[in-house]
């Protein structure tokens, strides 16, 4: 079978339809796309309507991203919260100053899990009325919490998911965004959009015909989360759970544990050159056969290449969404009220206050 053949725009329609019922929202807000970089180049000059217009990202980026806003031509800002394992939108509404800036924000966050609430996301999209609010909702199904709510109220935001992430299907770069009519009109003019082929065709439509089959695979990924955390603490490895499908472990040098997995053909990802990322690395979860053999592979490793002598401590702010705050006119709110505190990522997980 030839698979450099596309598929006729009636085939594309049913696979939107499909999409907008995954989404519950209406055919004509949404669009899929096969690759992820060139479509956020699209993306990113279509809302780059303005001079001067900055684009702000609300956490760590992947390389993908960086290289769409490059291609076009837009100046990236990358600034994190206190901790780059939290989502911190006070320290986003920091880097606001005309109301015009695009704002990225992967939720959960695609290089350490950090994540914002549905309101922290609503602060930062009533934050820049006159530019835009782009939610990568890469994890969705391992989070659960989604942007697509404030599409009711707000024009300005877009939200960008993927069909394949759920199923482990790494090489696909395919997925849809959802935004308001006029912006998937105009995406539509600027972006090859009914150009998929057959073969990407298929995979979409598979995955989003086996629901049961993702299901299985989110319980299976988080059970084996918790299983592996669990030795790794009993082996005095620092590690941190989080809402996808990776978990972070903190070692005493990335290079030599990520050689000594290399050996075993376990695969990790060093983050040791991300800004506040010193001596992480990442760990995507695999079977219970192959997580298996990542553990026994720590097993034999020396303990000098892994083993911190200090925990990790940096601020972070903790939610208290029980109480209210007055806002500058003294009405009542019942917006989320932050606090300072730390926490720490090692054998023991416990938060103090400061």
């Amino acid at each position: 079978m030839n698979t450099s053949v596309r598929i006729d725009s009636e085939t594309v329609n049913y696979l939107i339809g499909k999409v907008s019922n995954k989404s519950m929202v209406s055919k004509d807000m949404v669009l899929p796309f096969v690759d992820f970089t060139d479509f956020m180049e699209v993306l990113f000059r279509l809302l780059d309507s303005r001079e001067g217009c900055r684009l702000l990202a609300a956490g760590h980026v992947t390389p993908d991203v960086a290289i769409a806003a490059d291609r076009a031509h837009l100046d990236l800002k990358e600034f994190l919260a206190v901790s780059p394992f939290t989502g911190d939108p006070d320290r986003a509404l920091e880097e606001i100053s005309t109301g015009c800036e695009i704002i990225y924000a992967a939720n959960p966050n695609r290089v350490t899990g950090a994540n914002y609430s549905l309101a922290d996301l609503e602060m930062l999209a009533r934050a820049v009325p006159e530019g835009a609010l782009v939610v990568d909702e890469h994890y969705f199904d391992f989070y659960g919490i989604s942007g697509l709510p404030l599409l009711e109220q707000n024009t300005n935001v877009v939200i960008i998911r993927s069909l394949t992430t759920s199923f482990g299907i790494r090489s696909d770069e395919s997925g849809y965004v959802v935004a308001s009519r006029d912006k998937i009109n105009a995406l539509k003019e600027s972006y090859n959009w009914d150009r998929i082929s057959r073969i990407t065709y298929k995979i979409l439509s598979t995955c989003l015909m086996n629901y049961e089959a993702m299901e299985t695979r989110l319980k299976l990924l988080h059970d084996e989360s918790l299983r592996i955390a669990m030795v790794l603490n009993r082996l005095k490895i620092q590690n941190r759970l989080t809402a996808t499908d990776f978990l972070l472990l903190r070692v005493a040098n990335p290079a030599q544990v990520g050689n000594y997995l290399a050996r075993a053909r376990v695969q990790v990802d060093n983050l040791d050159g991300y800004p506040e990322l010193k001596n992480y690395i990442r760990y995507e979860i695999q079977s219970e056969l192959s997580n298996d053999i990542m553990i026994n592979v720590f097993k034999r490793m020396p303990e000098a290449y892994y083993r911190m002598d200090n925990l990790d401590k940096r601020f972070i702010k903790m939610r208290k969404p029980a109480q209210e705050r007055k806002t500058e006119t003294g009405a009542e709110t019942d917006m989320t009220v932050f606090d300072r505190g730390w926490v720490e990522i090692g054998e023991k997980q416990t938060v103090e206050k400061v």
